[in-house]
């Protein structure tokens, strides 16, 4: 059975963003070993009220949405965040007006690291390719072997150290994406079929 290979997007990085461009950035190194889910309740509540995840501070891209619709189309979009599961209504209603109705949509836990919580959801898609707009976290994807696309910003400025890491401009999204699936895509000779 022939399948498009999946694209994990941070939806962060590109369909639902912040009008201010003032995300919440991971600054620290990540640690070697993956820490315990921390539990600063107030911390963690804070962050995450639903009035800051949804309009007027946040708008869905246009351009973005343009870009990954036909993924979503056939079945190869996948989404992963940053927010915790108790904004997932929200956020699901705040896609599907946008017209990604029914794409799989996965959480960092709650207090969970974000470079951790991203690579169990990408060890758990085995995506073609990742997209993420967080330098630091990009890095740790691609150090674990996850072809990524940092979509480049005024924050993530510094060196590329992965060959599995590619930083791109927002408006190349498209061609790069493009390109990077079509040398994913299964050889349709591979699986000892003949046409």
């Amino acid at each position: 059975m022939q399948t498009r290979p999946l694209v994990l997007v941070d939806l962060e990085a590109t369909l639902d963003r912040h009008w201010f461009g003032s995300e919440p950035l991971l600054r620290e190194p990540i640690p070697a070993l993956e820490p315990p889910v921390r539990r600063n309740e107030h911390e963690l509540t804070a962050r995450w009220r639903p009035d800051q995840w949804s309009e007027p501070e946040r708008f869905i891209d246009p351009s973005a949405a343009a870009v990954l619709l036909p993924y979503q189309h056939d079945g190869s979009l996948v989404l992963m965040t940053e927010r915790p599961p108790e904004l997932r209504a929200s956020t699901v209603r705040r896609l599907a007006a946008a017209g990604f109705d029914g794409v799989p949509l996965h959480h960092v836990a709650r207090g969970e690291h974000p470079a951790y919580g991203k690579r169990r959801i990408a060890r758990s898609m085995h995506p073609a390719v990742t997209i993420e707009d967080n330098l630091r976290i990009a890095e740790f994807l691609a150090t674990y072997g996850y072809e990524t696309l940092l979509v480049d910003d005024h924050y993530n400025r510094g060196p590329i150290r992965s060959v599995n890491l590619m930083r791109i401009a927002r408006a190349d999204l498209a061609k790069v994406l493009a390109l990077r699936l079509e040398d994913a895509q299964p050889d349709p000779g591979a699986d000892g079929s003949t046409t």
